[in-house]
């Protein structure tokens, strides 16, 4: 008797006397992962170097947090003048990796069934590169990010961030001494007014005839207030669900996928093409409360996440262009 009273005290001190305190979170580990700690969510500190401080000159200049000459400030990247600034400041970025940058001017008119074709003809411009495959080969995967921004905000999160990561898998991709396929690195125009775009450039590709194997669009990937490191897909194809499934998994982080149609990946998927949206959790309730606001400032960005989410998808593009 004396005996099942204390195995029955101990099972309790265990049961109860283990959970963790009022208010600290709790997190859900994927099957396979090798720690519940942050610790373990690291990007490796080669790669941190490579990332970091390019990172965040390139959102510090876009958002207006450092000059972007010896003249000027950007305060947001809406207008016209203030688009060419920013797609100017892009090209020094990608020429500084030895990319040969294009200009893919368009004019488009978006179908009716769009909520903003009721401005066309769009005029704009996006600017892209393409890192060439080592080998012969006829494939081409898109990594791309839109770089404007809504009328009164600089647009840290929404879309600095996105800019910085294809910045920075563009770096790491060149670096590559086995590329089997071709990546072409986009910074779309105009996705807060309608994805025009984007839609002007899958009609470029299209003309252009080359063989996509994939595509991937990054718009907001710069919060993480509960630190879990989780991700978000935007109606990613099966396949595209399982690879970053796939390298998400020994990072210990959840990736999500929901059924959001408002960035630039919906014109590729509506098109035929295997797209897929990155995101921080937008619609699990841990993305930036500045979205679209005057304070979506330099400040506000979790440059640790965003490194992070930028190596996630470095290790997908990585198996995608070495296979």
């Amino acid at each position: 008797m004396i005996l099942r009273i204390l195995i029955t005290g101990l099972l309790l001190f265990v049961f109860f006397g283990c959970k963790p305190e009022k208010g600290t979170p709790t997190r859900q580990i994927e099957i396979g992962s090798k720690s519940d700690t942050l610790s373990y969510r690291t990007v490796p500190s080669a790669i941190l170097k490579i990332l970091q401080p390019e990172q965040r000159q390139l959102i510090s200049t876009l958002t207006g947090a450092s000059q972007i000459n010896e003249n000027q400030s950007l305060k947001r990247r809406r207008s016209e003048k203030e688009r060419l600034l920013t797609r100017s400041f892009l090209n020094h970025m990608l020429q500084n990796i030895r990319l040969n940058v294009q200009e893919h001017p368009y004019q488009v008119n978006l179908p009716d069934y769009k909520s903003m074709s009721k401005h066309n003809p769009y005029i704009g411009t996006n600017l892209y590169a393409i890192i060439p495959s080592t080998v012969p080969n006829n494939e081409y995967i898109i990594l791309g990010a839109h770089y404007d921004t809504v009328e009164e905000s600089p647009g840290a999160s929404d879309n600095a961030t996105g800019c910085a990561l294809v910045y920075g898998v563009s770096k790491l991709v060149a670096g590559l001494e086995n590329r089997k396929k071709n990546l072409i690195v986009v910074f779309f125009d105009q996705e807060e007014t309608g994805h025009a775009g984007s839609y002007a450039f899958v009609n470029f590709v299209k003309e252009k005839g080359y063989n996509i194997h994939s595509v991937h669009t990054a718009d907001q990937v710069g919060w993480d207030e509960d630190g879990d490191r989780n991700i978000e897909l935007e109606l990613p194809t099966d396949y595209l669900k399982s690879v970053y499934g796939k390298h998400a998994k020994p990072l210990g982080i959840k990736v999500f996928t929901t059924d959001v149609t408002s960035s630039d990946h919906k014109e590729w998927r509506e098109a035929g093409y295997n797209a897929v949206g990155i995101t921080e959790e937008y619609k699990n309730g841990d993305t930036s409360p500045h979205w679209h606001e005057p304070t979506d400032t330099f400040e506000t960005v979790d440059f640790d996440y965003l490194a992070f989410v930028t190596y996630l998808v470095y290790k997908v593009i990585e198996e995608q262009i070495t296979i």
